[in-house]
């Protein structure tokens, strides 16, 4: 570590890389896998996979010129990815902002989330009693015997899912490695991947990392142990219990945000629109985690850029990964004042962590640095 540099107003110091608006070109697509989740091993299925890049960058592609690199967002454990990252709402798309600076952006929903296979979540008995009764409605009714009794995935079964999106990207773009951006528990399968593929991993990005140094790096005694495979996560518990209790500054949040947030939300999970409350609930899978500790972090090679907000309670587990990953002298945390968990989603920090990330993805640093701890207060400018 080189000290600890503050950096106000960071965002103001980046140039605007593309301008006026880009045009922009989505495709959908469904990469083929083969399931290793322990409910549909074997099965052959489609991973959800979301693309945007400008049409610059698509007319250089089609004729055969590479584009600026290839960029993989990978989710957390409750929002579907294209929510988190390209989500249409003024300039809160992070896929946007490094599409126009000429990255080709791919987000990809695991097994349990958005448009990837959910099995074992369409029936509303595969919950604990608790959710059982927010779907019912009816503090009368009995619960019902789930009939897939444990949790269903594991971060092993999340990393052959990144697998496969990986090797078919490098297939797709003729790209050796790809760019990889974590959001919370996307921090361990973008990290325990990183460990595991080092060939196939250029630079790295963990925005609010989940990390436990000392997790198990083995399954645990007895797996699988009787769980139910999936919970439900209301408007109320996200907006509310796990954002709006965390904010802390003034006009932190655009007010409007929120509605299109779980708008979209709602957009990924038919079945959960029509679940329960009115506003509908979040279909969340279970799942168990281990073999991404202090023994893994030592073992990724890649450039690595953390982001934390300070008002998120991640903020000490950001401190030991970034202690631990003693395996790239390319890293650097960066403490963001006036932030929460949630920070891609709020005024105060969304635009530098879009502009910070395309100066790391294009450079390997952070405004000429490579390592250290950086603190960034508060953009006055709003997405």
């Amino acid at each position: 570590m080189r000290g600890f540099l503050n950096l106000a107003l960071l965002g103001a110091a980046f140039c605007n890389v593309a301008g006026a608006q880009a045009d922009f070109t989505t495709v959908e697509r469904f990469v083929p896998h083969t399931s290793t989740v322990r409910v549909n091993k074997g099965e052959r299925v489609g991973i959800f996979l979301h693309e945007k890049l400008t049409r610059v960058t698509a007319e250089a592609i089609g004729a055969g010129r590479s584009s600026g690199g290839v960029v993989l967002f990978i989710h957390g454990t409750s929002v579907p990815s294209v929510v988190g990252f390209d989500l249409e709402y003024k300039r809160y798309s992070w896929m946007e902002s490094l599409a126009e600076a000429g990255f080709d952006t791919f987000s990809m929903d695991h097994t349990g989330y958005g448009f990837s296979p959910r099995p074992a979540m369409g029936d509303r008995c595969n919950m604990d009693a608790a959710n059982q009764a927010i779907v019912t409605l009816d503090p009368s009714s009995q619960p019902c015997e789930p009939k897939f009794a444990e949790t269903l995935t594991t971060l092993e079964s999340d990393w052959a899912e990144i697998d496969s999106v990986v090797d078919y990207l490098r297939g797709l773009r003729g790209v050796d490695r790809v760019h990889l951006i974590g959001w919370s528990f996307g921090g361990p399968r973008a990290g325990g991947y990183a460990a595991r593929h080092p060939e196939k991993v250029d630079k790295l990005i963990l925005f609010a990392p989940v990390y436990d140094a000392d997790a198990a790096s083995t399954p645990p005694a007895g797996y699988p142990q009787p769980a139910p495979p999936m919970r439900l996560q209301t408007r109320e518990a996200l907006m509310q219990g796990r954002w709006e209790s965390t904010v802390a500054c003034e006009s932190q949040v655009d007010p409007g945000i929120r509605d299109v947030i779980w708008r979209n939300i709602m957009g990924f999970d038919a079945l959960g629109s029509v679940w329960g409350p009115p506003e509908g609930v979040m279909r969340v899978r279970t799942f168990a985690s281990w073999g991404w500790n202090a023994e893994y972090a030592a073992k990724i090679s890649a450039p690595v850029l953390i982001l934390v907000g300070e008002q998120d309670g991640l903020l000490p587990s950001a401190d030991a990964l970034f202690r631990d990953l003693t395996g790239t002298r390319d890293k650097v945390l960066v403490r963001m004042v006036c932030a929460t968990h949630f920070a891609v989603w709020e005024a105060t920090q969304a635009e530098f962590m879009h502009e910070a990330s395309i100066d790391w993805l294009t450079s390997g640093e952070l405004r000429g640095r490579s390592e250290g701890v950086v603190s960034v207060e508060r953009s006055d400018t709003a997405p």
